[in-house]
This record gives structure tokens, sequence and C-alpha cells, in this order.
């Protein structure tokens, strides 16, 4: 059942017509189509962009939602050429780039055009080499759009490593584990210097209790020089399950840099130390995976009991007033 879109919402979007009448500019008309977009009012977005665009031809954003708008109403050939101007006018190291591509490939997809997409998804990756979620997004995009084209993709065109890669994720959004990770296999198979199914069937091997497989395979992965640092968690997981904890503490210092993309790095990581001994290590592990997940209890408790072991018993106390004190 689709709900309505939250009041706040609706004002705004009043508020900005108001706006564009008085003041028409090619960023309120912007700003109109942007809160038209978040109310998934597409056809009525359309205009407004456009007329940002009319305004102000250089404006990529705009060309960038016009073409997400076109998309969602079909309009799959116009949402194309939006998308490649926006493309051909977005800085080449903006944040909205990966959107950009997301979106590039799956409206290639949704006219059929499945090599198309996958190079586009091959860029993307490259830059980002885990960007699931926009993977997941593609796929369930693409099925809207045209059920029937990942299919045959993966019957015929996607016989290289990246499309088996992409297809492996495609199975996992569907919850075919078993299938996904057979194409990871696959797709090491065809490519083993390629980065990224080997950490996909790492995880899929941990989800499945097979701690000693994934370890093997996540030590493959963490070799290639591409490697992305959430190989060195999932292989850091590998080894303490598997009681390699000397192993496991070096990959996982490693991937708590990356904290940021991974919080629960440290929190793993403090964990580690105090089963080598080493508390104050684990004291400063445990703070930075508070400092990242301030209302995780598990790094809440981690934190006292690493303060507590290592005799700092008024930070400890200290730590458990903030606990009771949370908003």
């Amino acid at each position: 059942m689709r709900h309505g879109p939250p009041p706040d919402l609706a004002a705004t979007e009043e508020s900005l017509a108001q706006q564009v009448k008085s003041t028409p500019t090619a960023h309120n008309w912007e700003r109109l189509g942007l809160v038209r977009h978040l109310r998934n009012e597409y056809e009525s977005a359309i205009p407004a962009f456009r007329e940002a665009i009319r305004l102000n031809a250089g404006l990529w954003t705009s060309h960038l939602f016009l073409g997400i708008c076109l998309y969602r109403t079909n309009q799959f050939d116009a949402a194309l050429r939006s998308l490649e101007t926006a493309d051909r006018l977005a800085p080449a190291q903006t944040a909205g780039r990966d959107d950009l591509e997301f979106w590039l490939a799956a409206t290639q997809i949704a006219l059929k055009r499945p090599l198309n997409g996958l190079v586009i998804l091959e860029r993307l990756l490259r830059r980002n080499p885990r960007h699931t979620d926009a993977l997941e997004l593609s796929v369930r995009t693409a099925a809207d759009a045209a059920t029937a084209a990942w299919n045959r993709v993966a019957e015929s065109a996607f016989q290289t490593a990246a499309g088996y890669e992409v297809h492996g994720h495609a199975l996992e959004s569907e919850g075919n584990r078993a299938g996904a990770a057979a194409a990871f296999r696959r797709s090491k198979e065809m490519d083993a210097r390629r980065a990224g199914p080997g950490l996909a069937l790492g995880r899929l091997l941990l989800l499945d209790g097979k701690s000693a497989e994934a370890l093997t395979v996540l030590r493959n992965e963490i070799s290639l020089p591409t490697s992305d640092p959430q190989a060195f968690y999932y292989a850091g997981l590998a080894a303490v399950q598997t009681g390699n904890l000397a192993e496991a503490k070096p990959w996982l210092e490693f991937a708590s840099r990356w904290s940021s993309r991974n919080p629960e790095a440290p929190l793993a990581l403090a964990q580690v130390y105090l089963g080598v001994n080493e508390v104050e290590n684990a004291v400063r592990a445990a703070r930075q995976a508070v400092d990242q997940m301030p209302s995780s209890a598990a790094a809440h408790e981690l934190l006292v009991g690493a303060l507590s072991q290592a005799g700092r018993t008024s930070e400890a106390e200290a730590e458990r007033r903030r606990w009771t004190q949370r908003p």
C-alpha cells in the first residue's frame, strides 16, 4: 500500500511553487523538481527540471534528475539523452557520479542493451568496487523495466568475469546464495586477478558458516593489489572464527583505517586485542568503535570491559554515565 507523502514535503512544494512564480530562477525550478521527485511525483517534476535546464543548460544535476524521472515514467530513450548530457557536464570527481552511472546503466538495460549497461557498471565498480547497494538497486530497477533482460544476458552476453560478478550480486539480491556463490566462483575462474568476486564469495561462505573455506578465499583476495579494505575485514573475521588471532590482527588493523566505511572493523579488532592480551590497544580500538557507533551496546560493553581490564576505572565509569545519559 502506498502511503501519502510527508506533510512537510507537501508544504515545501507549495512554498517553492510560489517562489518560482515570483523568482523563476533555474535554481528555484530545480528545487521544485527535486521536491516533486522526492514525493514520487515524477510526471510533474519533469517540466520543473526542463524549465531549470531552459534557464541554465549547464545545470548537470537537473539533467540527471530529469533523466531519472523520465526513466521512472518509462520514457527510456528520452531518459538516456538526459543522462548522457549529465554525464558530459558533470565534473569527473563528484559525489553524484556513482548515482549518475548507475542510472545510465539501468537505462541501457531497460533499453535491452545489457552490454552497454555492463560497461558502465564496470566503470562504476573500478572506482567504487563495493557499490553493492547500486548493483542490487540496478537489478530491481531493471526487473521492473525488463524482467527477462538479466536472464538473457546471464545466458549469453555476460560471459565475462565482470558479467558473472554482476550476475552473482543479482542472484544474491534474489535470495539465491548458492547460485550467487557459483557465479562469483566462475568470475574468479575467468580472471583470477580480478578484485571483488573473491570478497563477495568469502562473505557468503562466512554467512553459511564455512569459515575455513572463506579464509582460503579471502587470503587470496587480500593478496590482490586492488583489493577493497572490506576484504581485510572479512578475512579478519574468518581468521578469528578459525582461531587464527595472530593472522586476524594485522588484517583488522588495516580494515579499521577505513572505519567510516565499516564501523564494525574496530569493534572486531578490539576483541582480537583482548584475545591476545593487548589491553591498551583494545581500549584504543574500542574507543574508535564507540566514536563510530555511539549507540552500539556491543561497542559500549567492549570499551567498559577493556577499560576495566586496564585498571582505568574512572574512565569506565565515565563511559557508563555516557551510556545511561545518551539521547
